[in-house]
């Protein structure tokens, strides 16, 4: 039996850049976006607030040691 080949990328190649989205095209895409994984994972959407996006980091600021 024969196998296929599979190509591998090189670890050494840089990585290709990637643009960040502008605000206004980011806040449009985040709900659709959103929808779709939903959808895709089988569970339902919750609603999206601006506050997720802000950049900064969910969560609570107490030290897990």
């Amino acid at each position: 039996m024969r196998r296929a080949r599979h190509s591998q990328r090189d670890l050494f190649d840089e990585a290709t850049p990637t643009m960040e989205l502008r605000p206004d095209l980011r806040t449009k895409l985040t709900p659709l976006l959103q929808a779709l994984l939903a959808e895709a994972a089988g569970v339902e959407p919750r609603q999206a607030r601006p506050e997720d996006f802000d950049g900064s980091e969910g969560g609570d600021d107490q030290d897990h040691a």
